[in-house]
């Protein structure tokens, strides 16, 4: 087994009892299996935010990884679309955003009488470098556990020891928030997010596997992998036509490929 997933079992060892704040990415997938196989299922609760900036894969993803393993999900609602300080979408929206879901989870592990509360964040350099990363000022605020972090397991590091357990169908892509895709400054609203989520949908249903729309002033611009440009530049005039009668008034295929998100969420 990978070395350093010894090492995070170890590090998990620690604890007598924690939740989980299970994001429905990879690496708060991989703190849970190896929190259970550490510490016993009896031992492990996750918790998930529920916002209206999900996808809806990622729920889904949270509840067969939770009954697989056997332990309880909870699902608090944090309503973000009701907090100024996130639908402004200034450039202090993802700390407000993050703070704001943790906030709810905090408040449901401690009516459960879970004091450690385990984040899925991966040793970077980029996170090394960045220490004003709003990501990270959250979870340093508020007291949250990045055991991935301490066992310097980096995102690649996820990928190979999720495979290793056989757990590669919790390996995703990048699937950051809906509302990084609208651009900085203007408001997040409701049928923004609804836009983006059935612009998305329909785009993966076409066969792409990652797909972002960016939305600005009524535009989208469509984002794949690099490699799948050429492919999604051939049907540009049916995709056209779909996003038109969703109701964006100009679409656009960036021809550069896919950027990561400076905040994408494991």
């Amino acid at each position: 087994m990978h070395q350093k997933y010894n090492t995070l079992l170890d590090i998990m060892k620690e604890y007598e009892r924690v939740g989980i704040c299970l994001s429905g990415g990879s690496g708060s997938a991989l703190v849970a299996i190896a929190a259970v196989e550490a510490l016993g299922a009896e031992n492990v609760v996750a918790i998930t935010a529920n916002t209206p900036f999900f996808t809806g894969e990622e729920l889904l993803s949270s509840k067969d990884l939770c009954k697989r393993l056997g332990i309880k999900l909870y699902v608090p609602n944090a309503n973000l679309l009701m907090d100024s300080e996130v639908v402004t979408n200034g450039a202090d929206r993802c700390y407000y955003c993050k703070k704001r879901m943790i906030d709810v989870v905090q408040k449901t592990a401690l009516e459960l009488g879970i004091r450690i509360l385990l984040d899925g964040s991966c040793a970077s350099p980029e996170h090394f470098a960045a220490q004003e990363d709003q990501n990270e000022k959250v979870l340093s605020e508020l007291g949250i556990i990045c055991p991935l972090r301490i066992a310097n397991i980096t995102r690649e590091d996820v990928y190979e020891i999720m495979n290793e357990l056989s757990m590669g169908y919790y390996v995703r892509p990048e699937n950051a928030c809906l509302a990084t895709r609208i651009a900085q400054g203007e408001p997040i609203t409701l049928k923004k997010i609804r836009w983006i989520r059935a612009a998305e949908n329909y785009i993966h249903s076409l066969g792409y596997a990652l797909v972002r729309v960016r939305v600005k002033d009524g535009t989208a611009r469509i984002e794949v992998a690099k490699e799948d440009v050429e492919d999604l530049m051939r049907q540009r005039e049916e995709i056209e036509i779909e996003l038109n009668e969703m109701g964006f008034k100009e679409v656009s295929i960036d021809e550069e490929g896919y950027k990561r998100e400076a905040a994408s969420c494991l």
